[in-house]
């Protein structure tokens, strides 16, 4: 009996999963916070025409945007300890260039914001790059206010963008105010891939390899429109990096553009 075509492109995912499947275990990888301890930052040529204020007073440097050593520190805001930029326009504002000296898989963004409308950030423009400088993902936020008097971090989730090195931040204030404190990063280390194996850019689920079985079905199901549990049950790798539906559809968005 003829097989359907349905049945014909199943075979053809067996036959291609099994030519590219391999198991390895994922290395038990612990959060890591990213702060002036393990990364850098800079200003980057992108920042729009404007005042720094007192940002940089007293000997002060871009660093202590970095400074705060963990995601549950407190932050007390005052004229030494926090960065206010004032663009000349509206939509101008500060761009910051971030290096975390390796890769690593983002998991959590820590704002802390400062605690009033007249001077705070309301908008972040995140852009992603990995150890050669191509992009790997994009993503606006608005953060809410800080919190007073002391000023704990919002913790925003990221989805996971994968193999970070390099981080671009765009802050913007809607009446040209800049005014905060702190930036963090909650990461995990990128997964190692076997030597000499390249990260190919459509395995979507984030284990080093480009599986049928797995990638091509998140893949499909992703084009048909399929979220949440639809788009992941038994399609993800036992080894995954990018396991959730929302980490597999921020990859496969930024993907696709």
């Amino acid at each position: 009996m003829k097989k359907s075509l349905f049945s014909q492109t199943v075979m053809l995912l067996v036959f291609l999963g099994a030519v590219n499947f391999f198991t390895s275990p994922r290395a038990n990888a612990e959060p890591i916070y990213l702060s002036n301890q393990n990364i850098t930052v800079a200003v980057g040529s992108g920042v729009s025409a404007g005042t720094f204020n007192n940002t940089f007073s007293g000997g002060n440097t871009i660093e202590k945007v970095i400074d705060t050593l963990s995601a549950d520190a407190e932050e007390f805001h005052n004229q030494t300890t926090h960065i206010w930029f004032t663009a000349d326009q509206v939509g101008g504002g500060l761009e910051l260039l971030f290096d975390f000296g390796q890769e690593f898989d983002i998991t959590t963004l820590h704002f802390w914001n400062f605690t009033g409308e007249s001077f705070d950030v309301d908008n972040i423009d995140f852009t992603f790059f990995n150890s050669a400088n191509d992009q790997v993902g994009a993503v606006s936020v608005t953060p809410a206010l800080g919190s007073s008097p002391g000023i704990q971090a919002e913790d925003i989730f990221l989805a996971a963008p994968l193999n970070v090195q390099f981080v671009t931040a765009f802050l913007t204030g809607s009446n040209r105010e800049v005014d905060f404190q702190n930036i963090g990063f909650t990461a995990e280390l990128s997964i190692e891939c076997a030597e000499g194996q390249i990260k190919p850019i459509l395995d979507i689920d984030g284990n080093c390899i480009v599986d049928a079985l797995t990638d091509g079905l998140l893949t499909i199901r992703y084009m048909f429109g399929l979220m949440e549990n639809s788009l992941i049950d038994g399609a993800v790798a036992s080894n995954c990096t990018r396991c959730s539906a929302e980490e597999i559809i921020f990859y496969l968005d930024n993907l696709s553009r």
